[in-house]
């Protein structure tokens, strides 16, 4: 099953409610969740990502909150993948 706008917008607000930080939606590890979520997005989704993408000169590497909501919610999203509740 692919993604479609309306399950990527859900996943996106529940990332960026869980910001600890301004930078945290050009953090590597957000930009690793949203590179996951184009791959399994339908064609619609995946124009829709693009513009989640922030300049090159922008990203940075991972800010070390503890815990990173980033990366709880990537892991939480591929293992629900993996069990097929998605």
């Amino acid at each position: 099953m692919e993604l479609t706008i309306g399950q990527i917008k859900e996943l996106i607000s529940k990332a960026e409610y869980a910001f600890h930080h301004q930078e945290c939606a050009t953090c590597e590890v957000y930009l690793g969740y949203l590179a996951q979520l184009e791959i399994d997005a339908d064609p619609a989704g995946q124009q829709y990502l693009r513009e989640y993408k922030p300049p090159r000169e922008q990203v940075h590497g991972c800010l070390g909150c503890d815990p990173c909501p980033s990366a709880i919610l990537h892991a939480e999203y591929l293992r629900k993948k993996k069990a097929g509740k998605i």
